[in-house]
Formats: C-alpha cells, structure tokens, sequence
C-alpha cells in the first residue's frame, strides 16, 4: 500500500482547516464506492483513485440550524471513565 494510501486522513484534515478559514463549510463522507468515483470522475485513466470523499460548500444565508444553541452533554452522562 501507498504511503499517500494510509495518510489520507492528514490531507483531509488540512482540507477541512482550510476550508474552514475561508468561511466554506466542509463534511467527510463515509460509505462511498471507491470504484464507482474512480469511474464517474474518469480518474483510472489519469493515474489516481479515490481513497476519501469531502463535500465542500457555503452554508445558506437562511439556514437556521446554523446559529441554534448546540446541545452538549456532561461526559458522565454519555462516558464513564475506567
């Protein structure tokens, strides 16, 4: 395996910051077909292959999920520490 292959995860959280310093909204994804990005996106042919996927964008400006209170609990009530 590729060392590229196993630090995907570093790329993607320096995406995420930096998305994140220019006001752009960024959302790993999970549960992707590789094989099928590789497809859709052509990418074989140019010598990649797909190993994350990140979806980036500007929040709505009458998104109102955006500025409610987060709900944060108390470790003891979600955790226990052994």
């Amino acid at each position: 395996m590729l060392l590229t292959e196993l630090n995907w995860r570093i790329a993607r959280g320096n995406l995420m910051t930096a998305a994140a310093l220019l006001g752009v909204d960024a959302c790993p994804m999970e549960g992707l077909d590789p094989a099928s990005y590789d497809e859709l996106l052509g990418l074989a042919a140019k010598g990649y292959s797909t190993v994350c996927a990140c979806a980036l964008g500007y929040r709505a400006a009458d998104d109102q999920s955006a500025s409610a209170e987060k709900t944060r609990y108390e470790f003891s009530e979600v955790g226990e520490q052994r």
